[in-house]
């Protein structure tokens, strides 16, 4: 792994360990009586909702297709975390208020098991 793949990978870690935590604050300026980034963890639902199944299967799906390119673990890992934290940034900051606005931390974890789940079917493939 050359040194620029390196850093393009720790930069999306740390971006994703940064979202989960809740410390991200992107989009428009908000003011104090507007909703918080995280969505509170009671309207978060259940760990089998069919949206974590569409998050697990969305990014399966992703890394797999990276990994069938020709992108490395890595890539593909990272590339795929980084479109679920721009798509929970998106529920966060731009999703129509009366859809629940907010991130979702078990989105991102169902996100990340999903990553995970393509590379190593695909790794699984190559042996």
């Amino acid at each position: 792994m050359n040194r620029r793949s390196r850093r393009r990978t720790r930069l999306l870690l740390a971006l994703a360990a940064a979202a989960v935590a809740g410390t991200v604050g992107v989009g428009a300026p908000r003011a104090a009586s507007a909703e918080p980034f995280l969505l509170p963890l009671e309207r978060e639902g259940a760990w089998t909702a069919p949206d974590r199944q569409l998050h697990f299967g969305g990014s399966l799906a992703i890394a797999a297709s990276l990994r069938v390119e020709g992108r490395r673990r890595s890539d593909a890992l990272a590339l795929t975390l980084g479109v679920g934290i721009a798509k929970e940034v998106y529920d966060a900051a731009f999703k129509p208020r009366r859809l629940g606005r907010g991130m979702s931390r078990k989105d991102l974890i169902a996100d990340l098991a999903g990553a995970v789940a393509g590379v190593l079917l695909l790794a699984a493939f190559d042996r």
